[in-house]
């Protein structure tokens, strides 16, 4: 079997994946900047509306992937906050 996994930047796409089938879904905002962590606001939204698992790009900025001590904090909170609703990953 097949599993497929797509990846959005909002729940408007989020919600057709769905609707076509997607088994899972990779919650994104600026794609276009390779992917970053999504608002509060869609996470929770995303929670309420999908019926199939969903993970979260956990990312505070596009561009490279050296983090400074300060956005590890934004990450550790993203996380938390991600778990905290119930996120699958």
């Amino acid at each position: 079997m097949v599993h497929l996994e797509v990846c959005v930047e909002n729940l408007t796409s989020a919600i057709i994946a769905q609707e076509s089938g997607a088994h899972g879904i990779e919650l994104c905002d600026n794609l276009l900047q390779g992917g970053t962590t999504p608002s509060a606001g869609t996470i929770i939204a995303a929670k309420k509306h999908l019926n199939i698992p969903f993970h979260v790009m956990i990312r505070p900025r596009g561009g490279d992937f050296y983090y400074s001590e300060l956005e590890y904090e934004i990450i550790k909170a993203d996380i938390a906050f991600a778990k905290q609703v119930g996120v699958s990953g």
